[in-house]
């Protein structure tokens, strides 16, 4: 699946930065971080399906999509997601207000003593979060991104905002421990 190419090696990128910084030795660390980081590529996705079955199931794209997972045939529901998926407006999970939250619970994580198969899956999403991002704002469409905004950022506004969620991650991976 190529369009997975790129998130997955952001949340590699992810998982060997944590592995560095925490020094993990132990076995058990390093596979939840591997674990961690992989799902968190695949967590945006999720989208999609919530709504097709929860929020908009009478719609075309979700009877297919259904359609699809009832045959079990995910390779194509998936396939049909990333050809499709500008057909649903208002993404919960794709946009500025989930993003804003991430970075909030990120932050928290980064602090906290949990889990370090946690704390990949946490910033692996955020990280691929930025990257749907990037891909929205290079296609123009980043008032499909603050659609929960009534006054859209300009340019300059969205550039710094992009700046502040890397910093925000760059600081919280930094300081975990």
């Amino acid at each position: 699946m190529p369009f997975y190419k790129v998130p997955f090696l952001i949340s590699l990128t992810v998982a060997m930065v944590l592995i560095a910084i925490i020094v993990a030795r132990a076995p058990i660390e390093i596979a939840g971080i591997l674990i961690g980081s992989f799902i968190g590529t695949f967590f945006l996705d999720i989208e999609y399906f919530l709504s097709a079955y929860l929020f908009e199931p009478q719609t075309p794209f979700s009877q297919t999509l259904m359609g699809f997972v009832k045959h079990k045939d995910f390779l194509n529901a998936v396939a049909y997601i990333n050809y499709h998926k500008d057909e649903i407006k208002d993404k919960s999970l794709n946009s500025a207000v989930f993003q804003v939250v991430i970075a909030a619970i990120s932050i928290f994580i980064a602090f906290a003593s949990v889990s370090f198969l946690f704390k990949a899956l946490i910033f692996s999403i955020y990280a691929n979060s930025i990257y749907r991002f990037s891909e929205a704002y290079f296609q123009q469409k980043t008032d499909d991104w603050f659609w929960a905004l009534k006054t859209k950022p300009t340019k300059r506004g969205t550039v710094i905002y992009a700046i502040g969620l890397i910093v925000i991650l760059v600081f919280c991976i930094m300081v975990t421990r």
